[in-house]
């Protein structure tokens, strides 16, 4: 299956993390990775949750759980999502737009790359 990451600030990357772990089909696939600062710089690049999926059942949960967590959420949250190499979309959920639209939008796109992937 091809990887998931999101990426985004520590405190939503953080958040998203700790509803990934309370999913019982996900808990131990989830890491929060770290981009140390290049020489001469003060930081480093922004972090990055990778999710590990390698069944359809955790893609599936992945694909809920993330759904409930965008619209728990509300207009608070600016991620950017890969899945693969392929698929990048911006979640900036601050704009005006139409929340449900954008976490039906996420939704789809994670079943239909990682239910492709496991056929």
């Amino acid at each position: 299956m091809p990887d998931v990451v999101f990426e985004g600030s520590f405190d939503e990357l953080g958040s998203l993390e700790d509803w990934l772990r309370d999913a019982d089909a996900l808990r131990g696939r989830t890491r929060l990775e770290h981009g140390t600062p290049g020489a001469g710089r003060m930081g480093g690049e922004p972090p990055a949750l990778v999710v590990d999926v390698a069944s359809q059942g955790q893609a599936t949960a992945l694909a809920r759980t993330v759904e409930f967590w965008l619209r728990s959420r509300g207009r608070h949250v600016a991620l950017r999502l890969r899945v693969g190499s392929e698929i990048t979309v911006d979640l900036d959920l601050r704009a005006k737009l139409d929340t449900e639209a954008l976490v039906a939008q996420v939704a789809a796109i994670l079943r239909d790359a990682l239910g492709t992937a496991a056929d």
